[in-house]
């Protein structure tokens, strides 16, 4: 992973919201319609190539696939792994306590989702190679025509995965988690031998405090931090033999623009995720609900090796942060963990599902290039010591 040595580096989350038309494959993937396959590839090909193209365009350093070919960041891999089922709506596995006072918000966002949540209903084995090669094939060829400083992609991670698709195999929740992070490792090794940083998207060591699964008594009856534990052990069980130096990871406290009252602290976040064996990690900075907490770095040392992506712009609002508001946070930041020690972020992904759309596309890419005026603001800055 590099390093911000002779400027503040920009990085984002990894998903876009993909063009109208593959939008509409990729629903009629999940709601088991036919679709014409040669036709997907293709325009999951060319998406792949114009999103890295505006990404570098914007002037960001390491870019992603945008997870062009995915329907979400969670339910493809049930796709990808033998021993996962049936499927069902995401509804009936998991909501958040944070909206039950507000179901008129909860069905304004996600009136239109179509989610569905793998089940798993035997042993499981990883059988993605087809569609994970196709991800790396597809970044590839996009790089080679835009290139940039550093690339990634978005993986599960174990214990978001199980808390989020029910278990009716495994004799227990733990022998569960691990299962998942066994046949995880595949893909994951997968994405670093093809050259590729590895994000981890590990939301279930925040947001799960307050998500209310199939396994919510897990979080009752032990506490939040042991499952985090548990969590982190069966990533470092999928982690085995990566180096923590390939691997980053995104922590959130959901992607919906709702209340965000029962959000743990940062540091609550950060500690179990500081045992990972990975070297950077994504959180939100630029959300209300946890921007103050940049002061936390005054006290909290930072791990060796590791190094902090934090969001500097907010991916549930419409609002384009300025550049000058950008610059403040890369300092706040720098000046206490070094600028070395950090990348300038985005706070979530801008197409966390297909049609959820929190922010209009064209305002994504407004924020973006303002994170990057701003990170350049904040390179002239610090490099003269203010």
């Amino acid at each position: 992973m590099k390093r911000s040595v002779d400027r503040v580096l920009t990085t984002h989350t990894g998903s876009f919201e993909r063009p109208e038309d593959l939008n509409e494959l990729l629903l009629n993937q999940v709601l088991g319609k036919s679709v014409d396959q040669e036709l997907f590839e293709k325009r999951a090909r060319q998406a792949t190539a114009d999103i890295v193209a505006q990404q570098v365009d914007c002037g960001l350093d390491v870019v992603s696939d945008g997870e062009a070919a995915k329907p979400g960041y969670l339910e493809y891999a049930g796709s990808r792994i033998e021993g996962f089922g049936e499927e069902i709506d995401a509804s009936e596995v998991f909501q958040f306590g944070d909206m039950a006072d507000f179901p008129e918000i909860a069905y304004r966002i996600y009136k239109d989702t179509v989610v569905k949540i793998p089940v798993c209903t035997g042993p499981l084995r990883y059988t993605g190679f087809e569609h994970v090669n196709r991800d790396i094939a597809n970044l590839t060829a996009a790089l080679e025509r835009t290139p940039a400083t550093e690339a990634f992609i978005p993986a599960v991670s174990p214990g978001l995965l199980a808390m989020s698709a029910p278990n009716r195999y495994y004799k227990n929740y733990d022998e569960y988690v691990f299962a998942v992070g066994e046949a995880l490792n595949a893909e994951y090794r997968a994405i670093v031998d093809a050259g590729f940083l590895l994000q981890i998207d590990s939301p279930d060591l925040a947001l799960g405090f307050d998500m209310h699964t199939w396994m919510r008594d897990q979080v009752e009856s032990r506490g939040f931090r042991a499952v985090q534990d548990l969590h982190v052990d069966a990533l470092n069980v999928a982690l085995q033999g990566i180096s923590p130096d390939s691997v980053r990871m995104h922590l959130c406290w959901a992607n919906y623009n709702g209340p965000h009252r029962n959000d743990i602290p940062l540091q609550d976040a950060l500690e179990p995720a500081f045992r990972a064996n990975v070297c950077g990690i994504n959180f939100e900075a630029a959300n209300p609900a946890h921007a103050h907490e940049w002061e936390l770095f005054t006290d909290m040392k930072l791990p060796d090796g590791k190094v902090i992506i934090p969001g500097l712009v907010d991916s549930k609002t419409e609002i384009v942060e300025r550049p000058e508001l950008i610059a403040q946070r890369v300092k706040q930041f720098a000046n206490l963990v070094g600028q070395e020690n950090m990348i300038a972020g985005v706070d979530c992904g801008f197409g966390t599902f297909v049609n959820v759309l929190m922010v209009n596309p064209r305002i994504a890419w407004m924020k973006l290039r303002a994170l990057v005026e701003g990170a350049e603001r904040a390179s002239e800055d610090l490099a003269k010591g203010k």
